[in-house]
């Protein structure tokens, strides 16, 4: 039985969103930079961005400023879409802001994607400027530049009058469900949401500092972290990129209070020399996504953590993600079973029917209004949805992921669906790494899926190829790393590669046949030459280094 006082909690958080939603109706509030410039008039000389590393603290006013100049700029090319190609940094955000404030929605570029696969992202999302690290193909202009102008005075709202809550501030490329990289829609709505969301649920206030490591070109950095901090007038601690070995350093010498995550940031954080001081340090709530039990009560003991709030959502989701506020560990999002949120989350198999309690089944959410608008290309829209199920009218977004409820309302992520996989907290189209393959010009088949590894969270990648001529452990391997290198991130090259002699099982229709392969995984060494990504090189799978990948003691990677 659920306890009353969680039940109570629950109603709590949706009624002060409610009021805090009614609140900003009244106040004509119709895009982010609105709310951003509310919070600027309320804490203007508090700091907003401390960047690890540097002298002293942007404040809301001098991020505000630095937004104008940029909203300044931008208004001058008419351009509906503008990249931001940037490392974690102040400059981000301001930019990110300038762009809203000038109804430009900017588009949110990975930074670890090689120079090809940016050329193509940004033509196919019809983007033609960008701020930042240059794209080949695209005009890049470097933002420093653009802040040594003069201060136009606050940027006037009525270069944004058309933009509605429901528009896009930010585009963030995802992989969904399956195929390819795909611009996803992120809304005002959903932006401001998120600060309302997780800043209520950490407990966040001014005096907080919440420490960024993760990328802000993604949801949790952008939306779920920084987007708090300016619902709440908090400060941001950004750094560039997360290190094992200056975490907890950053947390003690920046007092951070709360840090976003996810889950295989603390795996690695779990996963160096225990020190006897680990739980010193000022963090009080850590808020993220990807926190498996065991870990998750591993890391409340060792570093002292007082509340964890994990949740459940995704990028091209067209409602609220799902939270456990309550300690509950393993767990990614409750909603009590009698209230009136419980019925705009269902389960449910590959026919569509409801799954019973305790059972698994695809996550479906009721689509607000019956309209959804999840990606740049509204053709791919039409994929995420489910017409007409329960009723006439009615449309469901899929989620492509799979769940379980409890007969309490806590949901616990499963599993995904679809042809991709999950590592290193980035979502890896298969099809994509096995194009990049196939155009290195050494194999004739490439089939990709993911594997779970001994005390790794996600899956990593894995490549059955058959090659055009035999590929060897040395020159050739080399090659053929090096050219991936240049096609894809870190985390999509395959960690670990087969060699077949002859063409895989395909079925009646020409596909090849995933779901042994995937079974069998890396074990049969025996039967094929296996090799496997250490320490930034492919080298030969061994039965020794099989039993140590086994007991995983072996950890796969570029370092």
């Amino acid at each position: 039985m659920l306890k009353s006082t969680i039940v109570e909690q629950y109603n709590k958080y949706a009624n002060y969103e409610s009021k805090r939603w009614e609140d900003l109706a009244k106040q004509n509030v119709n895009s982010w930079a609105d709310v951003w410039e509310k919070s600027v008039d309320k804490y203007s000389y508090r700091s907003i961005v401390q960047e690890v590393g540097s002298i002293s603290p942007w404040s809301y006013q001098d991020i505000d400023r630095a937004a104008d100049k940029i909203a300044d700029w931008a208004i001058s090319f008419n351009q509906k879409y503008i990249g931001v190609h940037q490392n974690n940094s102040a400059i981000f955000l301001a930019t990110v802001l300038g762009l809203a404030k000038a109804g430009v929605v900017a588009v949110l570029f990975n930074v670890r994607e090689s120079a090809q696969k940016l050329s193509t992202l940004a033509n196919n999302s019809g983007v033609k400027i960008t701020i930042g690290k240059p794209i080949p193909s695209v005009e890049t202009y470097e933002p420093n530049l653009i802040l040594e102008n003069p201060w136009p005075g606050r940027f006037c709202a009525k270069h944004r009058h058309q933009v509605t809550i429901n528009d896009p501030v930010v585009i963030i490329f995802t992989s969904g469900t399956s195929g390819c990289s795909k611009p996803a829609l992120f809304s005002h709505r959903r932006m401001i949401g998120a600060g309302i969301a997780w800043s209520l649920r950490t407990g966040m206030s001014s005096e907080s500092k919440c420490y960024i490591t993760l990328p802000l070109y993604h949801g949790n950095g952008l939306a779920v972290a920084f987007s708090s901090c300016v619902e709440a007038g908090a400060c941001a601690i950004v750094r560039d990129r997360f290190s094992v070995r200056a975490f907890l350093q950053d947390v003690r010498n920046y007092n951070c209070d709360s840090v976003v995550y996810i889950g295989e940031l603390w795996r690695y954080l779990s996963s160096s020399p225990q020190q006897p001081d680990d739980a010193e340090n000022p963090l009080r709530v850590i808020f993220g996504n990807g926190l498996t039990s065991p870990l998750w009560e591993n890391i409340i003991a060792r570093f002292g953590i007082e509340k964890v709030v994990e949740h459940y959502g995704a990028t091209e989701m067209p409602a609220s993600a799902l939270t456990n506020w309550t300690g509950k560990p393993g767990y990614c999002g409750l909603i009590p079973p009698n209230h009136p949120d419980a019925k705009n989350v269902v389960l449910v198999n590959e026919q569509g029917k409801p799954v019973s309690t305790g059972e698994v089944g695809e996550a479906l959410l009721r689509v607000p209004g019956n309209i959804y608008r999840g990606y740049l290309d509204s053709k791919l829209d039409e994929n995420k949805v489910w017409r007409d199920l329960f009723e006439p009218g009615s449309l469901w977004w899929r989620s492509g992921d799979l769940l379980c409820r409890d007969a309490d309302g806590f949901f616990m992520f499963v599993d995904r669906m679809g042809d991709t996989f999950r590592w290193k907290g980035e979502n890896v189209a298969c099809v994509e790494v096995e194009e990049a393959i196939l155009s290195t010009g050494k194999v004739a088949e490439a089939v990709v899926y993911g594997v779970p590894l001994p005390g790794a969270s996600g899956k990593a990648g894995m490549a059955s190829v058959l090659p055009i001529e035999p590929l060897v452990e040395g020159d050739v391997m080399d090659d053929l790393l090096t050219q991936l290198q240049e096609l894809l991130p870190p985390y999509a090259i395959p960690h670990i590669v087969r060699l077949v002699n002859r063409h895989h099982e395909t079925t009646s229709t020409m596909k090849i046949i995933k779901a042994h392969l995937q079974a069998e995984g890396f074990k049969q060494i025996d039967k094929y030459p296996h090799f496997i990504l250490l320490k930034g090189e492919y080298v030969g799978l061994t039965s020794d280094r099989l039993s140590a990948l086994e007991s995983g003691k072996l950890t796969l990677g570029f370092r």
